[in-house]
């Protein structure tokens, strides 16, 4: 009987990977994935900011429309600042929905105007559109500025004043109006963050 030798009859197994190599593999799969998961909440804060943002600009633009409308006022030197939903200025409540700013009278103090805004839905869309509208506002600072209204989404202050004489009267002065754009507006001012948008409003 012929024999064979032992190692020419063996064959080699397939490699494979260690423990060791495997526990490794796990840790530096384990930390990738900590750091992609990670990035999930740091892109909705950054979402819902840049929301907020486009809110808030949106709104402060709305306003300055409002003020540089000169044709709904008493007369020229009146500008309106919307504080009711509703939209028209001479439905007979029109005191009801906006508050007229006399102009002319800035060059002694600057005006100042504060508006508390919610979230409301639209009847007269196709798909009822959310969106901000005024619900309250003073021309004098109410106590809900500092505390939050909790009926508010976002609060806003309007202020006015008169940058330098081009003509001979007062009423020539260009507006300057800052507009800061706060929300929560259920939370106190401290807890609020604020947008700050600048305009200028024709004499």
């Amino acid at each position: 009987m012929k024999s064979f030798p032992l190692n020419a009859t063996s064959r080699r197994l397939p490699a494979a990977f260690s423990l060791t190599e495997v526990v490794i593999a796990m840790g530096v799969a384990a930390v990738a994935f900590t750091s992609i998961i990670a990035l999930f909440p740091l892109g909705l804060s950054m979402s819902k900011e840049s929301y907020e943002e486009t809110q808030a600009a949106l709104l402060a633009q709305s306003i300055l429309s409002d003020l540089r409308d000169k044709v709904s006022g008493k007369n020229s030197e009146f500008r309106l600042i919307q504080i009711g939903p509703d939209n028209s200025p001479t439905n007979g409540i029109a005191k009801k929905n906006y508050i007229d700013v006399d102009t002319s009278q800035t060059y002694l103090a600057p005006i100042t105007c504060y508006v508390a805004y919610n979230q409301e839905t639209r009847t007269d869309t196709l798909y009822g559109d959310v969106e901000l509208r005024p619900f309250e506002g003073s021309l004098s600072k109410p106590p809900w500025w500092d505390t939050g209204n909790p009926k508010a989404t976002t609060l806003a202050m309007i202020t006015i004043s008169a940058t330098f004489r081009l003509g001979s009267t007062m009423s020539s002065n260009p507006q300057r109006v800052d507009v800061y754009i706060e929300s929560p507006g259920n939370l106190p001012a401290a807890s609020r963050k604020q947008f700050l948008f600048a305009g200028a409003v024709e004499p």
